[in-house]
């Protein structure tokens, strides 16, 4: 109950945030609009702008919380294809490109062979996206690493970071819904990440560990089946 009330504080929180943002610069735009002479359209444009990103940042927030009520009530459903995970993990670090430059980071890919599996594209894609996100987040300006490996029944994908690492009695934690294991006064989201992505390697038959010291980065481990999740129709 506790952790659940203190997660529900910090829902709150993130979701006021944007909103808050949101509602202070439509309200700039309006005074905008209504000003004698002509409109400034670059003044405009960035105001549009702000917009839209908080905008953004609210989706990704529902998103989650939605993401959570169907993997607890059974109702997340995969869409199985042939998916090349290297040739993914290369995509997505192109997205990063420039949250990494803005933080100083150097994000890594080795993926020096093919790596094709039975996978739902979408899903995996935002297992890795959380992945590297928290790599960027907690990784105080430090290298980030992501490598693609397996042999012929699974695929492994390691992302390493050097930032502020996990304390051994929250490495098993982390991965449960409501928990976290830095301050939420500190570091922003609602703590849901890990255990969606927890939750939607294990529907991929897979698993997910992670290694770490406090202090001494942290790498997270996913290990896939490449043929796909066991007894499954696949479409």
């Amino acid at each position: 109950m506790r952790v659940r009330d203190e997660f529900l504080s910090v829902a709150a929180h993130e979701l006021r945030t944007p909103l808050t943002s949101l509602k202070l610069q439509l309200q700039l735009l309006f005074r905008q609009l209504r000003q004698p002479g002509p409109l400034d359209a670059e003044r405009l444009e960035r105001g549009v702008e702000t917009c839209e990103r908080q905008t953004t940042r609210l989706t990704k927030l529902v998103d989650s919380l939605l993401d959570v009520a169907r993997l607890s009530s059974g109702r997340m459903e995969l869409q199985l294809e042939d998916v090349e995970l290297g040739e993914l993990v290369r995509e997505l670090a192109r997205r990063f490109e420039v949250e990494a430059q803005a933080a100083g980071v150097r994000l890594e890919v080795d993926a020096p062979e093919p790596m094709t599996g039975r996978w739902d594209r979408l899903r995996l894609e935002q297992v890795l996206t959380n992945l590297m996100s928290n790599a960027l987040k907690y990784g105080h300006g430090a290298p980030v690493d992501v490598r693609v490996r397996g042999d012929a029944e699974r695929a492994r994908v390691e992302v390493q970071d050097r930032g502020i690492g996990i304390a051994p009695e929250d490495a098993a934690r982390v991965f449960d819904r409501f928990e976290r294991a830095v301050s939420s006064r500190h570091y922003g989201g609602l703590g849901l990440g890990l255990f969606i992505t927890r939750q939607l390697v294990e529907a991929h038959g897979g698993h997910i560990f992670l290694e770490s010291r406090p202090g001494g980065g942290t790498t997270f481990i996913v290990h896939l089946p490449r043929a796909g999740p066991p007894l499954m129709d696949t479409p």
